[in-house]
């Protein structure tokens, strides 16, 4: 596992270093403010997370140097609080770029399931201002696709940029929803993590559920009683870049 130093500048770049110089410091007056004891770090992306107690209940510490990041996350859950499909926002300082979460327990990834329908449909609510459109999104994950798989993917990503300006019923959406971010809260059901919240065409959200499956058509047409199968074909293709190792495919996008 990559270190936080090798993974915030990976993402942030070098301008990161001064945050990174101070986290420590962060996380204790987080710490000493909410009233937590930290257990132990947690993967991450955008975010240092970490696992600790209050009160002797689990929960988990969110830290990220950019704050809109922390702000556009904190707005999407609490659209989404009414739902049990979602974690909860126990705390929130936007401003030091911060989010106190329900800790879920057991906590570890979700197994396939009838329970993932149920996500899916609790996260799509009618979107609210404040949240970048699914374009801006695109843009993000194919800079991703090029570091991670170079090659030539301008085709594909001007394909999705499409996609995503095509006139159809826009939605809140997670923007990052795959089985890892799906977590099993024991009794409670399973429960969606980490958001990259956007504005948009529903079915981009099902992309990684299809793609789960062995059978990508199969994975297809599961989900289109979910959202519109047509348009979730034509994201799974213009993504496929993402899974070249997967061994069904639509075609070359």
């Amino acid at each position: 596992m990559a270190s936080l130093r090798e993974r915030m500048t990976r993402r942030f770049g070098p301008g990161v270093r001064p945050w990174l110089a101070g986290v420590d410091a962060l996380v204790a007056g987080l710490c000493r403010d909410w009233g937590l004891e930290v257990v132990r770090p947690l993967s991450g992306g955008t975010s240092h997370a970490l696992l600790c107690t209050r009160g002797g209940e689990p929960v988990v510490l969110k830290v990220t140097p950019e704050p809109a990041i922390a702000a556009q996350e904190h707005a999407a859950l609490r659209a989404w609080e009414p739902s049990p499909r979602v974690v909860r926002v126990l705390r929130a300082d936007p401003a030091r770029g911060a989010l106190l979460l329900e800790g879920l327990v057991p906590g570890t990834p979700a197994a396939d399931g009838p329970g993932l329908a149920e996500v899916l449909r609790a996260l799509h609510v009618p979107p609210r201002g404040g949240f970048p459109p699914l374009s801006e999104r695109v843009d993000f994950v194919f800079g991703v696709l090029r570091r991670r798989h170079p090659g030539d993917h301008d085709a594909a990503h001007a394909r999705a940029a499409e996609l995503a300006r095509d006139r159809v019923p826009a939605t809140l959406l997670h923007g990052d929803l795959h089985l890892g971010n799906v977590l099993d809260a024991g009794g409670r059901g399973v429960v969606a993590i980490d958001p990259r919240p956007c504005v948009g065409d529903p079915a981009s959200d099902a992309v990684d559920l299809a793609y789960a499956s062995a059978d990508l058509r199969a994975g297809i047409e599961r989900w289109s009683a979910v959202v519109d199968g047509d348009r979730l074909a034509a994201w799974c293709e213009v993504f496929a870049g993402f899974f070249p190792a997967h061994p069904s495919v639509l075609g070359t996008a």
